[in-house]
């Protein structure tokens, strides 16, 4: 069979179109995480029932997707990220555990939670704290205290990582107005530490009693994610350092902490209250006569089908607005909502 040059010609355009599309959507997936339908891009789809739970916005410099998601359709965004060191298979499963929840029950206007994974795959897959290259991710972002003499922990310059440039682009794309960092930590019970900033803006954590609780005293690790985030963009930032003890973080505080004192509507954990269900009280017995009726105590609480339960008013940012005078201590420990108990 002969062919004309014309022939040729076309063979030649319909190769190069199709190179062109598969270059098209390479260059495609390296960009931020964007919903679909945006304007800016859609190359990583809205976190819901029909697709999968992460996604790939990027790749480590072992070829190594950066899983991303994303939940909300809120004009502020909460960015939260898995530990940035490799060997910290708590914070992987903690940040599984909360982007679960928060595709069953996405955050309320006017907030969209973004997620990253872990910014080093590479470091997770092998074990090791470092990036294949060798680089402490969290000594490699940049800073104005970044050291005058780099080695291969610091890399030889800033930013120098792909997975530190991924990093910082979705941050100034995004410009999140709170970014929640995971990491482990060696202590009886998890630490949330919180920047000025978020203390300037939104007030103290809200958090049980049993969390512990501290602020950044204006100083961070040079090249940390806390420093870039908090000093280069000065936006609130907070590190949940996780436990080795019993009191485990739980996914359901995770969420509390990244939308609360954001969100506008008057009951955002509405969804949240429901994958965390107070145990069943028995059907109510009949009323005492009046001169023998007293305040309910702990004590006199009724029993559940797990144990003696305390009946609490709901958490005042998520009650109907109320008065000056009925306003309530928002870090009185009975006003937050109990984790399910253990089946």
């Amino acid at each position: 069979m002969r062919f004309s040059c014309f022939d040729c010609c076309a063979v030649l355009l319909l190769c190069g179109a199709v190179l062109g599309e598969t270059a098209q959507a390479q260059q495609s997936a390296r960009l931020p995480v964007r919903a679909a339908g945006d304007q800016n891009g859609a190359n990583v789809r809205l976190v819901n029932g029909q697709q999968p739970l992460w996604v790939a916005g990027e790749h480590s410099t072992g070829k190594r997707p950066i899983e991303v998601a994303r939940s909300g359709k809120g004009s502020q965004f909460v960015l939260v990220v898995g530990s940035v060191a490799g060997n910290d298979p708590e914070s992987i499963e903690l940040i599984d555990a909360t982007c679960q929840l928060a595709r069953m029950y996405p955050p309320p206007d006017p907030v969209t939670l973004l997620f990253v994974r872990t910014p080093n795959p590479d470091g997770l897959a092998e074990h090791v704290h470092t990036n294949q290259r060798g680089v402490e991710l969290d000594r490699n972002f940049p800073s104005r205290n970044f050291t005058s003499a780099p080695n291969r922990l610091t890399g030889p310059k800033p930013a120098s990582e792909v997975e530190t440039q991924y990093m910082v682009r979705v941050l100034q794309e995004f410009k999140p107005v709170r970014v929640i960092h995971l990491k482990s930590g060696v202590g009886d019970r998890p630490l949330v530490m919180i920047s000025d900033k978020w203390q300037a803006t939104t007030g103290a954590a809200m958090l049980p009693k049993d969390i512990s609780q501290d602020r950044y005293q204006g100083t961070f690790k040079a090249g940390s994610l806390e420093e870039y985030v908090s000093v280069e963009m000065e936006t609130a930032i907070g590190t949940v350092v996780l436990s080795k003890g019993s009191r485990q973080m739980q996914a359901a505080e995770i969420l509390r902490l990244a939308v609360g004192n954001i969100s506008k509507n008057p009951n955002p954990a509405d969804n949240l209250a429901k994958a965390n269900p107070p145990a069943k009280t028995p059907a109510a017995q009949p009323a005492a006569p009046a001169a023998a009726q007293r305040p309910m105590t702990p004590e006199a609480a009724p029993k559940g089908n797990q144990g003696e339960v305390e009946l609490l008013p709901p958490p005042p940012e998520f009650a109907p607005t109320s008065t000056p005078s009925q306003q309530v201590d928002r870090n009185d420990s009975r006003y937050f909502e109990l984790p399910p108990p253990p089946r």
